[in-house]
């Protein structure tokens, strides 16, 4: 099966191109460019992206890893592309994890409100992704308001002090949240619900957390499969047009 649409190598600036191909397969995944079925061959990546198999070996070795791709029977790679219900399900497994991290974080600033340096007191961990959320909101635009969203979660993720659970929280927020926060969204409506969750973060409220964090990620888990939805809408009018000529 083929697919449309990929980035070219003549921007890779810096970044190296391991990491470079792995990105632009994600980003082909995630776009709903790379349909299901499709065969990751090693040989044609490298000639589409102008590179030589050793990276492109490598980048996917990777997306294995991840999650985006997985080796046949026969050692062919081929793309892991979600359907609407897993799609949901990966959204409220990160849900779930953002909330509980949270509740974790107010309850541990709650117990230790008494012991609290006057610095500390005066600067929470609400107060400082409020400030973030300030500058989300006096963004000049929505690539600007995704970065400050974008930075919003990875700060949360830190306050808690654990590194451990920070690498793991990270790893679940990469990829298909990560990709819908950057790309889809009103960004003004997802500002007003994160506001809710430092708000019940500073109430030291479980349940208001969970429910702003619901609303949150359930937001982004329909516009992600509206997404797919048109673009196999898209590809549908396509192949009708294909095989009128």
């Amino acid at each position: 099966m083929g697919y449309r649409g990929g980035r070219q190598m003549g921007l890779m600036m810096n970044v190296p191109t391991k990491d470079y191909i792995v990105e632009t397969i994600k980003e082909e995944i995630l776009s709903g460019q790379i349909k299901p079925g499709t065969e990751l061959a090693q040989e044609a990546l490298a000639e589409r992206l102008g590179v030589s198999r050793m990276p492109i070996r490598e980048a996917l070795q990777n997306l294995v890893q991840e999650g985006f791709a997985v080796r046949l029977p026969n050692r062919h790679m081929q793309a892991v592309v979600l359907d609407r219900e897993q799609i949901h399900d990966v959204f409220h497994m990160i849900e779930m994890m953002m909330a509980e991290n949270t509740i974790l974080l107010a309850a541990k600033e709650h117990r230790q409100g008494g012991q609290l340096t006057e610095e500390d007191a005066e600067d929470p961990s609400s107060v400082q992704l409020e400030r973030i959320l300030k500058g989300m909101k006096n963004a000049p635009d929505e690539r600007r308001m995704a970065e400050w969203e974008m930075l919003f979660h990875e700060r949360l993720i830190s306050l808690l002090g654990n590194a451990y659970l920070e690498q793991m929280q990270k790893k679940m927020l990469d990829g298909y949240a990560a990709y819908a926060i950057t790309h889809m969204g009103d960004k003004k409506e997802s500002c007003r619900r994160l506001k809710e969750v430092t708000e019940a973060m500073a109430a030291n409220d479980d349940q208001k957390i969970r429910e702003a964090f619901a609303v949150y990620f359930s937001s982004y888990a329909n516009a992600f499969t509206s997404a797919r939805d048109e673009e196999d809408k898209m590809d549908g009018e396509w192949r009708n047009e294909d095989e009128a000529g």
